[in-house]
């Protein structure tokens, strides 16, 4: 379980770089390799906007997303 637990599950990619200090390309470099699956760890609001699931993120973070180990096992 996520030790940490934020009131919003999703945030637009502008703010989650700035909280994260990851870069928007790093993010898009992960959804090209299907490490972060699109509808799971982010998905394209209505307003055309990245969003970005900090939830789905911390669990790929800490390896307890099932697609993680996957990913790194085939690179």
């Amino acid at each position: 379980m996520s030790a940490y637990l934020s009131p919003l599950h999703w945030i637009r990619l502008a703010k989650y770089c700035e909280l994260s200090g990851d870069t928007a390309d790093a993010v898009h470099a992960r959804r090209r390799k299907r490490q972060w699956t699109d509808g799971q760890h982010c998905r394209l609001g209505p307003d055309g906007n990245l969003w970005v699931n900090l939830e789905e993120v911390n669990k790929w973070v800490e390896g307890q997303d099932p697609r993680a180990s996957s990913s790194i096992r085939a690179a």
